[in-house]
């Protein structure tokens, strides 16, 4: 196994280091990417784990923040580059999208592009420096505060089937019982995403892991940390990189189109629907929460369930904005949703 060069920087096999890769300079100070690198001290794939390409979803730099502390790098098979705040602009005000007056201002709808928006020179840094020089990406997103998500989304529309093959065994390596099958290349954002841009781009296979996220209690919480870890070490194993069984989920969710459920005007957002009820069932028309005026508390709407489904998204009470994050249903109504068993 020989060194591993990242933004400059060679790392020795069998080492771990901190690597900082420059984007460019804002008004106040330096942008950078800050990337953990374990390279291992035998042969294998390298494996680039994004978290927080939306400044708002922190969760998952917890989760990499365990996941490192569990890593021999002389032991590991190939490399891990874990990058905590892949947008630390956006990180800086707590925001999902960096607070400028770009046109293209979300860091996951910007690979690829060929401006100098701060978005785009920093998903250009991304994919040049670490992308590049990798087999496979896992790129988190969790629920912000007083929202969770809950499914591991895999790439069906690849231009290579083999490439949508591999990033549908990482899924499946997750462990985690809700599968989402995307195609995002028939939609709007396709080669734009992360992995969108590293399946056209370079042919490397990816998942999306929502599992998790903010406001839910430190118990809750661990064991969505606890669940990531896990997940992350069973794509591991399915890539070769550490030993052990790969351990696909017994049964499992999956699903196609879903109903994302959220309210239509602002106000203080109260659940009828808990977190008990996450992968239940729910009916048509079914109400899964109210909102209320913030100041005058009278009631202001009924969000209910536009289709017949399965919740995988939840949320808790928390004052919310229009269109803000509520549910999401995987949608029964589509014959491709089923639960399988592997």
């Amino acid at each position: 196994m020989g060194s591993l060069t990242l933004a400059g920087s060679t790392i020795a096999a069998g080492t771990r280091t901190i690597v900082r890769a420059p984007v460019t300079r804002d008004l106040t100070g330096d942008v950078d990417i800050v990337a953990h690198v374990a390279a291992g001290a035998h042969d294998g794939p390298t494996l680039l784990l994004l978290s927080m390409l939306h400044g708002n979803e922190w969760f998952s730099a917890v989760v990499l923040r365990e996941l490192l502390s569990r890593i021999d790098a002389g032991v590991l098979r190939g490399n891990v580059i874990a990058i905590p705040v892949a947008n630390a602009p956006a990180m800086a005000t707590a925001t999902r999208c960096i607070q400028d007056n770009a046109d293209e201002p979300d860091a996951n709808r910007t690979f690829g592009g060929p401006y100098q928006w701060l978005s785009n020179q920093i998903t250009r840094v991304l994919s040049d420096e670490f992308m590049a020089k990798s087999d496979a990406v896992i790129d988190y997103h969790v629920g912000d505060w007083g929202a969770t998500m809950a499914d591991v989304s895999y790439v069906t529309d690849y231009s290579r089937a083999d490439v949508a093959e591999r990033s549908r065994a990482m899924a499946l390596a997750y462990g985690f019982p809700v599968l989402h099958a995307l195609t995002i290349f028939s939609g709007l954002r396709g080669a734009r995403t992360s992995l969108g841009h590293a399946g056209e781009k370079y042919g490397i296979p990816g998942i999306v892991a929502e599992v998790g996220g903010l406001g839910w209690g430190e118990p809750q919480e661990q064991r969505w940390i606890q669940m990531n870890v896990d997940g992350t070490m069973g794509v591991m194993r399915q890539l070769g990189m550490i030993e052990g069984e790969v351990k696909p989920p017994a049964g499992y969710l999956h699903f196609h189109d879903y109903f994302r459920v959220g309210p239509s005007v602002g106000g203080y957002l109260e659940p009828v629907v808990g977190l008990d009820r996450q992968f239940t069932e729910v009916a048509k028309g079914e109400v899964l929460a109210t909102v209320r005026h913030a100041m005058t508390f009278e009631l202001l709407e009924e969000v209910r369930s536009p289709g017949r489904g399965i919740i995988f998204y939840a949320c808790r009470s928390q004052m919310v904005r229009p269109g803000g994050w509520g549910f999401g249903v995987a949608s029964l109504e589509d014959p491709r949703t089923e639960w399988k068993t592997t």
